[in-house]
Parts: C-alpha cells; structure tokens; sequence
C-alpha cells in the first residue's frame, strides 16, 4: 500500500484505499472482456448485463440477504441514495384528510441526510431532529385507537457515527417498525432508513436480521475504487409503495413523446436507475469483494483488527499527560472503547496544550503533513455531533458564519473556541505501525523525551495485550504498482459429440404405475397425415453450451431430461460463458456414466476428467447466485481441479458451476399457462423451457433453401446438431409440430410453449467451433423473415415419486392447438438452445 510513499494514511472513514491486486483484476477482466452498453441487445451488452446482475447478487450475499427481500438500486454514491428516497417516499403532505407523514433524523447524522429536508418541505411535509437522547426515553406503544393509522413517516439514523465512530443499536430497526420506540408521538407507520456508509467499511451488516427499509451505501467507503458509485438497498415491501415523476433512459416500458403516456418498467432498479449505469464500475465491484474477502478473510476480521488499532490508540492517546498532569488531547466519544459492538474505529479529538487551550485543527493537520501522516479535521459534514461534542450552539454557528467561517476551510479557532475537530480513522489495511506512528508524532510534538518515559511503558503493554495474535495482519499486502500483466491463449482442437446407448431402468416396484395410461387430452385430433410420428434422437447437454450427449434411452425428472444443463462454465466473473462468448465449448465433451455416478468431460488435447453426479453443496464452496437468461439461479462451484481444467482448454479463467440442487425449486421457475393448477415449472440452466423439440421433415426442407445458397452443402446430422435440440421427432409434415398445442410420449405428456427463436449459435460448426453467419440468414430467408425453428415444450408435474424414461422410437401423438399461429415465450430478450 502507500507505505512505500512514506505515508501514514489515516483518513479511512474519508475513503478507503485500494490495493494492487483490485486494479490488476479490473484491467485484466477489461483487457480479457468487451463490456458494451447493458440497454442493447448485442452479446457483449448481454454479457454487460448479466455481469451486473452477478454483481447484485454478490452485494445481497454481502449483507447476509437475498432478492426475494431487497432490491439494489445503483447510485452516484449514497448521497444520491439518499435524495433518491426523499423524492420517491410516499410522503402524506399537511392539509389532506389523513394524518401527514412525518420526517425524523437522528442530529448525529451526515449532512446529507440532514438535507433531505429540503425535499420533504418543497412536499409540505414535516421534519424533526431527533437526538440520542431522545429515542432512549421515548415513550413506546400508541393508544390503541391510532395503531392502525397506515400514514408512512420515515426515521433515519447512521449505523455508526461517521464524527465519533459511536455505533448505535441496530435493534432500533425493529423496535421502531413495531411501535415500541416511537421517535416522536404520531399515529401512523414508521419505515426505517438506516445509514451505513460508515458502518460498512469496517463492520458485517446482517439484512436477515437487522430489516431496515432503505439501506444507502458508497462503495469507495469499502474498497477504495470504484469512486462516485453507491446503492440503494431497498427493502422489497416498501418498494412497491415509491413514486417516480422524471423518466431517464432505460426506465421506461414504454412512453409517447407526443402525449402524457408512460408505463414503468416492472423491476424496481431499472425504474429507479436513469440513463446508463456506470456498468465498468459495476463491474468492479465483483473483484473488489473478492480481494477484500482474500486479504481480509471477512468483514468480522475486519472488524476485530480496525478495533484492535482503534482501542489500542485511544488508550495510550487518553493517557498522555502533560507534566503538570493536564491531558495532552480531549477525546470526543460516547462510549470506552471496550467493544467493536458499541464503538467502530473512529477517535475523534483536538490537542491540547499544558493550559487546556485547544490547539486549532489546521495547525495540528499541517504539523501531521509534515510528518507524511494523512488525518481529516473539521466537522466532518456531521454539524449535530459537532455542536453536541464541542458544546457549540446554534447561534456559535450562525456568529461563525459572519465571522467568515464556513464548512470546509482552515478557520479552526474562533474566539479561542474549536470550530472543529481531528478525525483518525482505520481501514483494513492500517497497521500496528500506523497506530504507533501517529501516537510517536502526538507525542515527539507535544511532549519532552522525560515525559514520553510512562507513555512508552503503556505502548509495549498495549502492544501485547490489546492486538490479538489471531488477527489478521494486512501489512505485507499488495504494494500500489502500476506493474500489469495479463497472459491470453488461443486452443484449437477437434472433438465429436459422443453417442451412446444407456439401458438404465427405474426400480421395479413402481415400474407399472409409471407406465400409466395416457391421459385423454393425449388422443390426437384431426392432422394432415396419418403416419405416425416418432422419437428418432434424444440429446441432453449435461454442461451448458457444450457438446452434447446422444442418448437412445435416458430418465425424465421434474426439470427435463436428468442432469440436462446442470452445469455450466462462468467466467472470472461468475457470468455465464455461452458459445455466443466462446464458441470452442462446443468442442468439450461431457458424457454422463449413472452407473458410477460421474460426468466424464474430454476435450481434444486434453486428459479426461471427472465430476462426481452426487451433490455436493456442503462439501465443496461457497453457494452463489447468477442469471441465465433473466432467470435467477443458485449454484455452487465444481472446485479448482475442474476450474483449472477449463481454464486451460478455454485460454481464460473459468469455472464449472452447477445448479445447487435444494433450490431447484425455489430460484429458477416459470409459470406457464395450462399446465398443472398453480404449479410453477421448475428449470434446469436452460434458457426457456424444459426441453426443445426439432422435427427431421423440417431439417430436410430447411436444407433444401440453406445448401442453395452455400458452396458446400451440409449433412442433415451436421444441421441437427446445430439446432441443439432435446428430442428430434419425425413427422411426415415439415413444420406441423408449429400446430401442436401438446403431445405424449409414452406416458409423459408435454405442452407447447412457444417457437425457439434462434440466434447466431446456430452458425457455429459444432463439430469444428468455426463461425458462418450465412446459415442465420438462411434461416430467416426460408421462413420469411423469421428466425423460428423448433418449438419449447413443459412436462406436466410427474405423477410418480421418481423419473419416467424417454425412448427412442417412441410413438408421438400430438394434440393440435386451435390457434395454429404459437406465439412467442413472453420476453424481450431473445432466446436460442444454448
């Protein structure tokens, strides 16, 4: 860090500093990555989007919740957040019928929330300071008349005193939502703000336990880099209930220029985010959290060592003395410093000399420049903790300003009183040394070399006693370089899918009731041809995007085809990698072995290796969430064998990930109608649907149109790969199945959800990786400007305990729809087989 510079850094609740390590990742995933605007619809803003996405749920994960209960709203840093929630608070202004909403703060707070009083008075709205005080003593419980009063009144207060570093109970959340603290006597509900940019930096905020309404943060406070980026956590309940006038790009569902027309979008952060995120510096985030967690081991390690240094300087500096027995500072603080509980790692103070005067803070500020020691002074954009702190009152303030001082400058004494303050503070990477420095230049400045005898024995006391052996020490971390290297690879290889024939069998008992008799909804009305149509290949792509694996018989599940895209690559990121990215993973072969219960992966080149079929959540790391496809998923990570593995084929960082399978259910479903009463669909890593169904008749006269219009013609196996389809059926008809509303096989009974809309994946050579852009334009050519080929289809709920097989061969009997135009999935993004 900025040691090599000789400096002693102690303004970290000012910002904190970055290391190496941050900026070498950033650079290397933009060196690696092209990151276009998230509002298009090209692959590399695809790839923008679902990186951001990744980096919401990271930040969810962070504060120990998820997205079914907040919402991350992306700011210029929290000052931005803050304004974002005085403007959008359903605010009941004075004169209405109701009762009015009321406004409070805590008065130690920053300036900033203080200032959003401005907003709720242009609102006609109430404001009211709060002092500590007087939460304490409030009086609990309304009368039982006004408890159901629904009125919204808002009360913000900080996590931790960004002036004296005083953390004040989190309880207060709870306490206030229930009606047991009332902050000031009016019938109503109360939401709570809680302001964590001080917090943040230096101490684990739970989300699960402690449920504030609004949750603003500035990312600098925490990692150093990105600046000028923060969020708005915003508690799903209160959500719905916010109210927005202005429309920035991106936020609109749709709108008129002509008329008064506008219609939201329906996800709270892109309605509240305008114009364009500062998605690189999104995108940041996601290395900043993984070299804080690699440095650090946590925010709770965090936490103890800033407290350690804190505790351990407050307790020599608030034992300094003058010969004459006066102290050498005046301490400004509310608690002992005896917990991390109570106290973050903030000492606020001004000198003193030997006759009690306040030496000002500029003098001590540019005597500490002098010494390479960084601190801030002032009143630290908090005037309520300035004025409790240094006893000035309101009209000191006001005298002050004629006096010609004002927030900000070097005008520390006025009348021989403070105006202000010195701010020590301590990140993640402050050192014992920093401590001991800092307490060196107090004491070489202030004191004579007699004095400094009784200090001293304190400080090697302290040394021992007050910085635990167990807690991480940050010094010999990253030293700030501009050094960057970065290495890149390029692997050819050739590899064929791999075709096999499994004899797999469900267990006997239960092996006639899975045979049951086709429903009667299964009996086929009136088609163009009475041959029969049948099963004639069955694929299932156990990685995402990858070769697939040709089966003659395989079992069904409750999301499709057994262990059909349970895995897939991410990048460094955690984003999804697709063949739209990385077109070579078609040349990755996985095949599933049920017997031994492994996935065996080969890529020419390369040593096969093997993942095991068992789920191995607990034992392997960390459970993560991501998005394929808008669809929210949690997985787990394969472990750095296979990463490795990856890695190498690839040229670039990756990981295997697979689908954590107790939240198969939860996280990744769609409700689709006709299929069984109110039962979501639960999805495997695919993108739309359960499986996609291709007819050989259709492959056949869509050959005729493409090899026209190609030098060299292609085989009709070479097409089918290239659609990427579960099931190939073969029907006398070419495109009939675009008529089918449902079909069985077997005894599995399916229902049409919708065309596939293909995308450029159906140019890669899925044999070869290479491109050709003209079997798209084909594609849209034969079907009159459409890119439709194949249909989606659902599996109804299966009746058995255990999976169904699906069998080549097998008769297919389809019902057709009576609209015989199938609309497209609900979406706007566009979908393809990956």
């Amino acid at each position: 860090f900025v040691c090599i510079l000789g400096i002693t850094y102690l303004d970290h609740a000012g910002s904190a500093l970055f290391p190496e390590s941050l900026l070498k990742a950033f650079t290397d995933d933009l060196r690696n990555n092209i990151y276009g605007n998230p509002h298009s619809q090209n692959i590399s803003s695809k790839l923008t989007y679902d990186t951001i996405e990744h980096v919401r749920y990271r930040i969810l994960q962070h504060f120990h919740t998820t997205a079914e209960d907040y919402t991350i709203i992306f700011t210029s840093g929290c000052t931005a957040a803050l304004k974002l929630v005085a403007e959008s608070f359903p605010w009941i202004p004075e004169g209405t019928k109701q009762p009015s909403s009321r406004f409070c703060y805590l008065t130690d707070s920053h300036t900033s929330v203080v200032g959003m009083r401005g907003i709720t008075a242009s609102m006609n709205v109430l404001s009211f300071p709060i002092t500590p005080e007087d939460l304490l003593f409030a009086e609990s419980r309304l009368p039982a008349e006004e408890q159901n009063c629904t009125t919204p009144h808002l009360f913000s207060y900080p996590a931790q005193s960004n002036f004296s570093g005083t953390k004040y109970p989190l309880s207060w959340i709870q306490d206030i939502k229930s009606g047991k603290l009332c902050p000031i006597k009016v019938p109503g509900k109360w939401f709570v703000l809680l302001d964590a940019a001080s917090y943040v930096s230096s101490s684990p905020l739970d989300l699960g336990v402690h449920q504030a309404d609004f949750i603003p943060i500035s990312f600098y406070k925490i990692f150093g880099f990105p600046t000028g980026l923060g969020a708005l956590l915003v508690n799903n309940r209160i959500a719905p209930l916010l109210r927005k006038t202005y429309f920035g790009g991106g936020t609109a569902a749709a709108y008129l220029a002509g008329e008064d027309f506008y219609f939201p979008r329906t996800s709270i952060a892109e309605r509240f985010e305008d114009g364009t995120v500062s998605f690189l510096d999104i995108i940041a985030l996601k290395h900043g959290f993984d070299v804080l967690e690699k440095l650090t081991g946590g925010m709770e390690k965090i936490k103890q060592h800033t407290f350690a240094l804190a505790h351990y300087t407050y307790t020599v500096l608030s034992n300094l003395k003058y010969a004459n027995g006066a102290p050498v500072v005046r301490i400004y603080s509310d608690t002992d410093f005896r917990s991390p509980d109570v106290q973050g790692p903030i000492i606020n103070f001004n000198v003193l000399d030997e006759n009690g005067e306040v030496l000002g803070f500029s003098q001590v500020d540019k005597m500490a420049s002098l010494h390479n020691i960084h601190v801030r002074t002032g009143c630290f954009c908090n005037t309520g903790a300035c004025q409790m702190h240094l006893d000035i009152s309101n009209k000191d303030i006001q005298r002050n300003l004629q006096a010609g001082h004002v927030c900000g400058d070097d005008i520390d004494l006025v009348d021989g009183r403070p105006t202000g303050s010195v701010r020590i503070s301590f990140g993640y990477m402050s050192s014992f040394e920093d401590a001991q420095t800092f307490l060196n230049f107090i004491i070489a400045t202030r004191l004579s070399k007699l004095d400094t005898e009784i200090p001293f024995q304190s400080v090697t006391k302290l040394t021992t006693e007050s910085v635990s052996d167990d807690l991480p020490s940050f010094n010999n971390a990253d030293k700030l370089s501009p050094i960057l290297q970065i290495s890149d690879g390029d692997l050819r290889s050739d590899l064929s899918a791999t075709k096999t024939s499994l004899n797999w069998q469900p267990p006997e008992p239960e092996a006639d009731s899975i045979r049951a008799a086709v429903s009667e909804t299964a009996v086929p009305t009136c088609r163009k041809s009475g041959k029969p149509i049948t099963v004639a290949n069955i694929y299932l792509y156990p990685i995402k995007s990858c070769s697939a694996f040709e089966v003659t018989e395989w079992p069904v599940g409750n999301q499709g085809l057994l262990y059909d895209r349970n895995w897939m690559v991410v990048n460094q990121n955690g984003v999804c990698m697709t063949q739209k990215q990385e077109p070579r993973l078609c040349l990755i072969n996985p095949s599933i072995d049920l017997k031994q219960k492994i996935m065996v992966i080969q890529a020419e080149g390369m040593h096969p290796i093997s993942v095991s079929l068992e789920d191995n959540t607990e034992k392997e790391g960390v459970v993560c969430e991501s998005k394929v496809c808008s669809h929210r998923v949690k997985t787990y990570d394969c472990g750095e064998r296979i990463a490795d593995w990856f890695s190498m084929f690839l040229g670039r960082p990756c990981r295997l990930i697979r689908q954590s399978s107790d939240m198969k259910n939860k996280s990744h479903q769609k409700n689709t109608k006709g299929l069984s009463s109110a039962t979501n669909i639960s999805l495997s890593l695919v993108n739309e649907a359960q499986y996609l169904l291709i007819n050989v008749a259709s492959i056949l006269q869509l050959k005729e149109h493409i090899s026209a219009r190609l030098e060299k013609p292609l085989e009709i196996d070479e097409l089918i790969q290239r659609f990427r389809a579960n099931i190939v059926v073969s029907a006398p008809e070419s495109f009939e199945e675009e008529e089918w509303a449902e079909i069985s096989i077997g005894a599995l009974q399916f229902q049409v959800v919708g065309p596939c809309s293909r995308c450029q994946i159906i140019c890669i050579d899925q044999q070869s990786g290479e491109r050709n852009k003209e079997i798209l334009q084909s594609l849209s050519a034969a079907r009159g400007r459409k890119t439709n080929f194949g249909i989606y289809l659902m599996n109804r709920a299966l009746h058995s305990s255990f999976s169904d097989i699906l069998s080549v061969g097998s008769q297919v009997l389809p019902v057709l729809k009576e609209n015989t135009e199938i609309l497209p999935p609900t979406s706007s993004e566009e979908k393809c087989s990956g």
